[in-house]
């Protein structure tokens, strides 16, 4: 596949790495004495919550020399406790998507799981009838959901529902932000599938939760979108270098590190995390890298589609020179083709999840 390739972790050590490698010596040598005999003094709160919160992985690559890294990581350990505190995972979901996770898990105990929440199996349902999920016939029971998209799917969905009904009562930007969530998802897994990107883990979840973080500053640090320059909600990569400026990390950081704590299955979180940051996640290649590039694709084109509903042949030959179709290795003609298909999955799926 054109572009897509493992490679090793070649970019350099960063200053929360070495913090971190402090800061959990430290920790783990707490309760130990000194040789005078006197007790260790008590870490700081600062690398404390550096040392037991935040995930290297899922942190920013490049630091922010206007900003320290344990400034940052306290700005982002507070807000991920306020996060976790307002919206826990819901334990029937995270029941049903422990279940669906197995890879040895009968018919039976996937139905059981999913029946016990009718909202879940309804969401389901409606995801796998869509234009995104297109299949021949009608899906009416979690069964033929199971049979006919295969349980890695169902996962895939069920997440998403699950993930996505917890802001079903935003208001105002929320919605805005929410609903362009939705369509990247779909346009993600439409791209992945007419390409026949099969390697790309979990395009549709990734792109569902791509700017989740967005709805948890929202909630959790009242930063006001709206106060800030106008194309921070229709352009892309432009809200997160805000956020850095004003918080010390931004809404993918957020997103990962909450999404791993939820235990979104499939490298969900990496990519997540990692969407603002191309050049690191393809330098990793593999699943990842393929899969923040599809997000980003699809970002692109739900920005420009809500402007602009109808196929713009500028914006085409626009996005043939962004990095992230050079590395899928899409054919210009392929993505002119599949504009009206794409508006029609993120249409659909608007309707399907958020209800």
């Amino acid at each position: 596949m054109a572009g897509v390739r493992a490679t090793p972790n070649l970019w350099p050590e960063s200053a929360v790495s070495y913090v971190m490698t402090e800061a959990k010596t430290r920790l783990g040598n707490e309760h130990a004495v000194l040789p005078n005999g006197a007790a260790r003094p008590p870490m700081p709160t600062a690398q404390r919550l550096l040392a037991e919160t935040i995930h290297e992985q899922l942190w920013f690559g490049d630091e922010d020399p206007a900003r320290s890294t344990l400034e940052a990581s306290r700005s982002m350990a507070a807000a991920l406790a306020r996060a976790m505190g307002l919206k826990p995972f819901p334990a029937v979901a995270q029941r049903a998507i422990a279940v669906l996770s197995d890879q040895n898990v009968s018919l039976r105990a996937i139905r059981d799981a999913l029946e016990k929440d009718p909202a879940l199996t309804a969401g389901l349902l409606r995801v796998a009838n869509s234009a995104a999920f297109r299949t021949r016939q009608t899906i009416s029971s979690v069964d033929e959901a199971v049979q006919r998209l295969g349980v890695r799917h169902v996962l895939e969905i069920v997440t998403s529902v699950a993930s996505l009904g917890l802001f079903k009562d935003v208001k105002g930007v929320g919605i805005q932000i929410r609903d362009h969530c939705t369509r990247v998802g779909a346009m993600s897994r439409v791209l992945a599938n007419e390409w026949h990107q099969r390697s790309a883990e979990n395009p549709f979840l990734c792109g569902l939760l791509h700017d989740v973080g967005k709805l948890l500053l929202l909630q959790v640090s009242g930063l006001d979108y709206q106060k800030l320059e106008p194309e921070v909600l229709t352009q892309p990569d432009r809200a997160f270098v805000h956020e850095r400026e004003l918080l010390g990390f931004d809404h993918a950081v957020l997103a990962g590190h909450i999404l791993d704590a939820w235990k979104i299955p499939g490298g969900v979180a990496e990519a997540v995390a990692w969407h603002h940051q191309p050049g690191r996640a393809f330098e990793h290649g593999a699943e990842l890298g393929l899969s923040v590039a599809l997000v980003r694709i699809a970002n692109r084109i739900d920005y420009r589609m809500q402007a602009h509903p109808e196929l713009d042949e500028a914006f085409i030959a626009e996005l043939m020179e962004d990095g992230s179709v050079s590395y899928t290795g899409y054919q210009e003609t392929v993505l002119r083709a599949m504009w009206p298909k794409l508006r029609e999955a993120a249409q659909q799926m608007v309707g399907g999840l958020v209800q």
